[in-house]
């Protein structure tokens, strides 16, 4: 998976469905030719994609099993025709038994291509304004059991426009409100089919948040900020709740810029409702309020969250979201509490970062398998790491300026243990790898990586595996890890690394800003 360039952003959805089996991830391409879809009586068992990648076509592995009734083949007249959103069904076959995607149902900028299977379950649905669909992951076994999509701007298609209903010229609090993008996604909703449809519409932030509970989300109700003016929403939902929450943003400072939940039925076959809802923001996490069960959904991170709209009755059948592509960028710098006017540029360096410099280190290993690159990103969030008597597999969460993408495992995850390694991101930073390669006996003599530590600039992971074999380690000097590559097939056979390294003075090369104990000593040494 590579994700490179400033231009365009791609943006990780879901997946919606079931967790088991094993995941797979495609990454991200130009756009998608073709979709194969495998069906039967009773839901989608394995589905394939025929990517373009700038003009050349590229066959994803065939993701599920073989046991379905009937092939669908639909083909796009790309690149004039391109997809654009996917919605579908989940949910379990059986009483209790694992959630699979039931339904799937494609929409191109041209016409609506399904519904491909049977359509019971939990309904979830991707509708987005001005994007295309670029890529797939989620998860597989003898069914397609979980389903999710990168989307990326796509320049020619029209976009949701909302300069009429957000001025961009503020009479005042000018400092206090930031400046937006012009471009809106709309998100889900996520949730039952029942109800009424509800439509906030679109506003600066979000300032406040009310709901109301009882066995799932009886009533919502939201607090906008409109060009630095408070705008209560109505309140969506019924009135039976018996617990109210108030959330309370510190706007415009703190902004909302994701929630994710779940969502179900109250009782044994009863109507879908959202049982449970968190709200992230820049700053922190509020929630879960409801119950967390049934099916997840994330909306995904986004610049932030400007408004609301779902489905209501009763209680909350669905809800989805307006969000921001881009980050808000504040028109105005805040001054920090511990900033001195008193000391000159010359004498406290807060250094903006230079351009960075790219190198690689690696791989260390053996020469089987098939080699990979997920390319460089701005940084490692989590590892997942399977292992027997070798590294069996092993999958990345990467950061991209604040989007979160996964790679594609590497290797077969069938290893006895399974080890997830997540960060402290951005302020635990990936800065090198150590571990041990030997030769396999029994898999044809094949060299391949016995053990991997993984060390940041605050802790020590590992090691995972056998450290036996020869010894290797990446350089370990200023910067931090933005990448992998390497080789693989049945076990992990060799890994290398993208290292950014700081060029700079002595502070300047830190990618983030001192924290204020750091600023305090530096004030102490420059005093004393």
């Amino acid at each position: 998976m590579n994700i490179s360039g400033s231009e365009v952003s791609h943006i990780a959805f879901g997946p919606w469905g079931g967790q088991r089996g094993n995941r797979w991830d495609d990454g991200i391409f130009s756009g998608v030719r073709q979709v194969v879809i495998s069906t039967s009586l009773v839901g989608i068992h394995s589905i394939q994609f025929e990517y373009d990648k700038n003009g050349h076509a590229i066959w994803s592995d065939k993701h599920g099993g073989n046991s379905g009734t009937r092939t669908d083949q639909i083909k796009f007249d790309y690149p004039t025709q391109f997809l654009v959103s996917i919605s579908g069904y989940c949910g379990s076959i059986t009483e209790g038994g694992p959630v699979i995607v039931r339904s799937l149902s494609l929409e191109t900028n041209r016409k609506r291509y399904g519904p491909f299977g049977i359509e019971q379950g939990a309904p979830f649905s991707l509708s987005i304004s001005g994007e295309i669909l670029v890529g797939f992951h989620g998860w597989s076994s003898k069914y397609l059991d979980s389903i999710g999509v990168y989307v990326k701007s796509h320049q020619q298609t029209r976009l949701l426009e909302t300069q009429r209903m957000i001025p961009t010229t503020l009479s005042t609090h000018t400092s206090r409100v930031p400046e937006i993008s012009k471009k809106v996604l709309s998100l889900g909703p996520w949730g039952g089919d029942g109800g009424k449809i509800f439509n906030d519409g679109i506003y600066t932030g979000v300032r406040e948040v009310h709901i109301t509970r009882s066995g799932g989300l009886v009533s919502i109700r939201v607090c906008y900020d409109q060009n630095g003016k408070v705008l209560w929403g109505r309140k969506h939902g019924g009135s039976g709740g018996l617990k109210l929450d108030k959330i309370v943003f510190d706007y415009p400072y703190e902004r909302l810029t994701h929630i994710t939940g779940s969502y179900g039925s109250t009782i044994m076959r009863g109507p879908t409702i959202i049982k449970s809802i968190t709200f992230h923001t820049n700053k922190r996490s509020y929630g879960p309020f409801g119950n967390p069960q049934g099916f997840s959904f994330s909306t995904g991170s986004s610049g932030a969250i400007v408004g609301f709209h779902g489905r209501n009755g009763y209680f909350m059948d669905s809800i989805g979201v307006y969000g921001l592509e881009s980050e808000p960028i504040f028109t105005q710098s805040y001054p920090d509490p511990y900033d001195m006017p008193s000391l000159k540029s010359s004498e406290v360096v807060w250094g903006v970062p230079r351009q960075p410099a790219l190198h690689e280190s690696g791989p260390w290993g053996g020469e089987g398998g098939k080699p990979w690159d997920d390319g460089v990103c701005t940084g490692v969030k989590k590892i997942i790491l399977t292992k027997g008597d070798a590294i069996c597999s092993i999958q990345f969460q990467y950061d991209q300026h604040g989007h979160s993408a996964w790679s594609a495992p590497h290797g077969i995850a069938n290893g006895a243990c399974t080890y997830h390694i997540k960060f402290d991101f951005p302020y635990e930073v990936l800065s090198s790898i150590s571990g041990n390669y030997d030769i396999l006996v029994g898999d044809m003599h094949r060299r391949v990586i016995r053990s991997v530590t993984f060390h940041t600039n605050k802790a020590k992971y590992g090691p995972y595996g056998k450290p036996i074999g020869t010894y290797f380690s990446s350089t370990n000097n200023e910067g931090k890890i933005v990448g992998f590559y390497g080789r693989s097939g049945t076990f992990l056979d060799s890994i290398g690394v993208h290292m950014q390294q700081w060029v700079s003075d002595e502070l300047s090369h830190h990618p983030y800003p001192p924290t204020r104990a750091s600023i305090r000593n530096m004030l102490h040494k420059i005093y004393m």
